[in-house]
């Protein structure tokens, strides 16, 4: 049932009087052309789905390349901090070679590091723990040039014969801020990389962390560790998206191909190494997964078809059905659900006004215990029928509340053209008692409230004013009626 806000034909809007013969006659016409548009819009709904397969995929990509970047920069993270607190020690920064041989004997395996060595300002490298002690001259190296131009620098990964390994390195300094040398702690990246490889990408995909040239880390089948380059030194699209990424320092989406494969791939930078975490899925189980979906929604198409077949053969009993739930079982007007209904259909609509009339008759008992209730009921059938023939379609929407109570509900009306359409109500009760099989006068009490626009009032206190001012009447009528006795 379609509860309209306002307007003039608001009433026959909400009651919905359906013509079934013209609905049937409708249908020799719709029903072909509902087929087309299933059929386009099927096809539309497949492409859309692909789209948002391939989106959501990637979504599901980025979410976990961010997740796992910021659990590797958090224990990097832990790794420097806890380096810069051991640089601050004496023993380190004094650089006495027998109390740094302690020192590293000392927290070395307590750390977690695999070895901790030290290299001072002219690229001498001093590894406490390697064969008693060892002296390595590495100021030609590129990693002395790295550690040297930065407080915290970390290598890239690099393998030894029991996995890979990498190396944090913090600036040495006194306490009067002269650097002195680079504390180096190296550990292995065994257990980051099994967490990595045991990551569950949908898809079958799998998530790799990368240096700048494109070699990440990886298991093989004989249990051996490898450091492999996807792209074998070529310029495929895997080094254009890595150079944009270390370029710009984004995290950047695109596709890449891997093992002759196209992938699709989501890159996120890390914020502590030169490194990035990439998630790729393999974009022919993306494709491939949609299959099931394209066939599922042309099922769904022939069923939907035969459902409209169906749905002309029952409309007539939703017809019935909403004629029960929103015409009153009595009176000629609309029920107590449908009152409901439109109210909380306006109730949000702030912007515009809404009034509501309030109604009964006077001295309906006296009718139903002098003349009996079907002559009562005359007398409610005739009150609505005459309430719905004035408000009805033109002005508002006409409900019954309760014994012989109604409700009037109206939109953008003033008070004047409420005023005029009661007197018309009156004027037709008047002709309509002439019309009774038993002497009687109709005379009926009713009030009237109005939200303007922009007030905060509700409409259920809306009613209760109304319903307020209908009682204020209705005792005027009663003391009237007792000063004429």
């Amino acid at each position: 049932m379609n509860l309209e806000k306002g307007g003039r034909a608001m009433g026959k809007n909400i009651k919905l009087s359906l013509r079934l013969s013209r609905l049937d006659r409708s249908l020799l016409i719709a029903v072909p052309v509902m087929m087309l548009l299933v059929f386009f819009l099927l096809l539309a709904m497949i492409s859309a789905y692909q789209k948002e397969t391939v989106a959501s995929t990637m979504r599901v990509a980025r979410t976990l390349a961010v997740n796992q970047r910021n659990q590797l920069d958090v224990y990097l993270v832990g790794r420097i901090q806890l380096l810069e607190l051991l640089a601050q020690e004496p023993d380190v920064y004094n650089m006495n070679l027998e109390r740094q041989r302690d020192f590293a004997a000392r927290w070395t395996q307590s750390t977690g590091f695999s070895h901790i060595f030290f290299v001072d300002n002219d690229g001498q490298g001093w590894y406490p723990l390697e064969n008693g002690g060892t002296y390595r001259n590495q100021a030609a190296e590129p990693f002395f040039a790295d550690i040297r131009s930065h407080e915290v620098f970390v290598t890239d990964p690099f393998l030894k014969e029991d996995g890979p390994i990498t190396t944090v390195c913090v600036a040495i300094r006194q306490p009067d801020g002269t650097r002195v040398g680079t504390l180096c702690g190296a550990f292995y990246l065994s257990n980051v990389q099994n967490a990595i490889d045991d990551n569950q990408v949908i898809y079958g995909g799998k998530c790799y962390i990368l240096d700048k040239e494109g070699r990440h880390i990886s298991l093989g089948e004989g249990n051996d560790w490898h450091y492999d380059s996807f792209t074998g030194g070529t310029s495929d699209a895997e080094v254009a998206l890595l150079e944009r990424v270390f370029a710009t320092g984004e995290d950047l989406d695109g596709t890449v191909r891997i093992d002759g494969a196209e992938q699709y791939a989501s890159v996120a930078v890390l914020g502590r190494a030169p490194w990035v975490v990439m998630v790729c899925v393999p974009a022919a189980e993306v494709s491939r997964s949609t299959i099931w979906m394209e066939r599922i929604l042309i099922v769904l198409s022939v069923l939907a078809l035969l459902m409209l077949f169906a749905f002309a053969h029952i409309l007539r009993s939703w017809h019935r059905s909403d004629e029960i739930l929103y015409t009153d079982p009595l009176c000629p007007c609309g029920s107590r659900t449908a009152m409901q209904q439109l109210l909380a259909r306006l109730e949000p609509r702030r912007d515009i006004s809404v009034t509501v009339l309030y109604a009964d008759l006077n001295r309906f008992k006296y009718i139903n215990d002098t003349f009996g209730h079907e002559q009562g009921d005359l007398l409610l059938i005739t009150f609505a029928r005459v309430l719905s023939r004035v408000f009805d379609g033109t002005l508002g929407f006409t409900a019954r509340a309760g014994g012989d109570e109604f409700v009037v509900i109206m939109t953008e009306v003033s008070k004047r053209v409420v005023a005029e359409a009661w007197q018309q109500v009156e004027l037709d009760l008047l002709e309509e008692s002439r019309r009774l099989p038993f002497s009687y006068w109709i005379t009926s009490a009713h009030g009237m409230a109005t939200r303007r626009p922009g007030e905060e009032k509700s409409l259920e206190a809306l009613v209760r004013e109304a319903d307020h001012a209908m009682y204020l009447c209705k005792q005027q009528f009663r003391q009237a009626s007792s000063d004429v006795r």
